[in-house]
C-alpha cells in the first residue's frame, strides 16, 4: 500500500514483524514497519506527508473489523519524494490491555491474529494541503503469535491463581505432570481442542497414579444420595470424575463424525481444574508417605 498525495506516491509502507514488550505495568504490540520513498521527478513542486498517525483493528474470524487501539510511532514520521528515493524504518507501539488480549484470543482465527492498521496524515504541496490515508493488513500466525505472548509476559497468566506442583513430584504423578505443561504451551499455541485431550490424558495418568479407582466409582455412585457424608478427599475425587468425564468428547466424534469443538474458555476451564486436582493430589500421596 502507499501514502499518495493527489496522483503521486510519496511512500510505499509495509509491515514485516509483531512483537511484544513489557514494561512498569504497561504491554505493548510492536509493529514494525518498512517505508519505500517514491523518487521525485526533476523540477516537481515538492510534495510532502507529515503528522502520521495510526488505527489499529483486528479482523475477526467471523469477518468485519473491530477496532483495538491507536498507535504512536516511536520517532515522528514525515516523508517527502526525493530525488534518488529511499528507506525508513521505525516500529509503530500499541499499548493493550489484559484484557484487549484476552479478546484478541477470542477473535483471532484458526490461522493467527490478523491486524488492520489504518494510516492518517496530512500531505502537503505549495497548493494546498489535504488528509491521505493508507490501509495495510498483517497476519500474526500462531507460532508468531505463541511467541509475542511469550514476550508480554501473557502465558503466565492462562491459569489465574492455579499453580503447577513445584518443587519434588512423586514419581507417579510426573507423567501427569508433563502432560499438563504440554496442556499449557497448547493453550498459549491457541490449540485448545489438543488442550482439552492433553489434560484428559493428564487425568487419566493421575487416576492411575494415585490408584484410587474404587473410592472414584464409590464417589460416583453416591454422588446423587449420600453427599453429607462424603470427606472432602472423596468429593475432590467426584470432580475428577467429573472432569473426566467432560473430556472424553475430546478422542470421539459427534454423529456427522467431525471431532468435537473446545473454546478458549472450556480450554481454560478444564486446564485450571486439572492444574488444581493435580496440585492437590501431590499433597495426597506426599501424607501417605
Amino acid at each position: 500500500m502507499s501514502l499518495n498525495y493527489q496522483s503521486y506516491i510519496v511512500a510505499e509502507s509495509s509491515i514485516v514483524g509483531v512483537s511484544g514488550v513489557a514494561g512498569v505495568g504497561v504491554k505493548s504490540l510492536l509493529f514494525s514497519f518498512n517505508f519505500t520513498l517514491a523518487a521525485g521527478q526533476r523540477g516537481e513542486a515538492e510534495i510532502r506527508i507529515d503528522s502520521v498517525s495510526a488505527r489499529v483493528s483486528v479482523v475477526p474470524r467471523a469477518g468485519g473489523l473491530r477496532y483495538l487501539a491507536r498507535g504512536e510511532f516511536e520517532i515522528p514520521q514525515a516523508f517527502r519524494r526525493q530525488p534518488y528515493g529511499g528507506r525508513s524504518n521505525c516500529l509503530l507501539r500499541v499499548d493493550i490491555t489484559d484484557a484487549q488480549l484476552l479478546a484478541l484470543e477470542e477473535l483471532r482465527g484458526s490461522s493467527g491474529v490478523e491486524f488492520e492498521v489504518q494510516l492518517n496524515g496530512l500531505g502537503h504541496s505549495a497548493q494546498e494541503t489535504i488528509p491521505v490515508v493508507d490501509g495495510l493488513r498483517y497476519t500474526v500466525n500462531l507460532t508468531d503469535w505463541a511467541k509475542v505472548l511469550g514476550q508480554l509476559g501473557f502465558a503466565d497468566m492462562f491459569v489465574v491463581g492455579v499453580e503447577m506442583p513445584v518443587g519434588s513430584i512423586p514419581d507417579e504423578l510426573s507423567s501427569a505432570v508433563k502432560l499438563l505443561r504440554d496442556a499449557q504451551r497448547f493453550l498459549v499455541a491457541g490449540e485448545y481442542e489438543l488442550v482439552v485431550a492433553s489434560c484428559r490424558q493428564a487425568l487419566d495418568s493421575l487416576q492411575t497414579g494415585l490408584e484410587r479407582d474404587t473410592e472414584i466409582k464409590s464417589a460416583r455412585s453416591e454422588r446423587s444420595g449420600r453427599l453429607r457424608d462424603q470427606s472432602k478427599l472423596q468429593r475432590a475425587l467426584a470432580i475428577l470424575d467429573a472432569v473426566r468425564h467432560y473430556t472424553h468428547l475430546a478422542h470421539h466424534v459427534d454423529e456427522n463424525g467431525r471431532a468435537e469443538w473446545y473454546s478458549r474458555k472450556d480450554a481454560t476451564m478444564v486446564l485450571t481444574t486439572a492444574c488444581a486436582l493435580l496440585t492437590s493430589a501431590t499433597e495426597w500421596v506426599r501424607r501417605q508417605g
